[in-house]
């Protein structure tokens, strides 16, 4: 089964248990364009919302090891 027929849970637990980059990376891939919209409508600023989407993955992958 490839990566992109996985759901968002099952991708998660795929990079808990397996500590499968790839996994991670297709996560990544589905939400980044819509996190680091909405980081920028809140903070009007490019950079800024850059740096919140950056943050929201760190912190999604520090918890999913959880």
């Amino acid at each position: 089964m490839q990566m992109q027929d996985l759901d968002d849970i099952e991708l998660l637990r795929e990079y808990a248990e397996c500590d499968s980059e790839t996994a991670f990376a297709e996560i990544v891939a589905r939400h980044l364009n819509k996190v680091y919209s909405v980081a920028w409508r809140h903070t009007g600023n490019p950079h800024a919302a850059e740096e919140i989407t950056q943050a929201v993955f760190v912190i999604l992958a520090t918890k999913a090891q959880r």
